[in-house]
């Protein structure tokens, strides 16, 4: 079973595309994909296949929350960048504004890990930055945790 979470800017969408590891319980199978939005040029890149663990996706979800909470101090605050330990992608968020909780927006840089042309070098990173709101971050967040349910306890979603 496969579990989607969307991610929506202004400039682009990310696509996790997530499948549970049975037996395992602590990483999920996963394929990352950028796609420009089509109003700019219709361009897609797709992620090696890859695994996250499950305590990367959570933390994900607190990086995200932590950087809402620090903009709120100070409009210009940028965050480390998060990085999977599997590397499979690259988040950065930066400046912005948050007038509330569910009302505001900041940039956001998201890089897909899409390969190595060999193994001398260093993985290749395709993304972009741009603008997200705070209503498409607590989406994204929402459908994460979504995700985890059901790819923690299929048995309860099959049946």
């Amino acid at each position: 079973m496969y579990s989607k979470c969307l991610l929506e800017t202004d400039g682009y969408r990310v696509l996790l595309k997530l499948k549970s590891l049975a037996p395992t319980k602590e990483y999920v199978d996963a394929v990352v994909e950028f796609m420009l939005a089509p109003h700019l040029v219709e361009i897609s890149v797709k992620s090696v296949p890859t695994f996250i663990a499950i305590s990367d996706l959570q933390e994900l979800i607190t990086y995200l929350d932590r950087h809402i909470a620090c903009l709120q101090q100070d409009p210009s605050s940028q965050s480390d960048t998060f990085v999977p330990r599997e590397l499979g992608f690259q988040v950065k968020a930066l400046s912005g504004e948050v007038i509330s909780p569910k009302s505001g927006e900041f940039s956001l840089l998201f890089m897909v890990n899409v390969g190595r042309s060999n193994e001398e070098v260093s993985s290749t990173y395709v993304g972009g930055e741009s603008e997200v709101t705070l209503e498409n971050i607590q989406n994204f967040k929402s459908s994460v945790q979504v995700a985890l349910a059901e790819l923690s306890h299929p048995e309860s979603v099959l049946g």
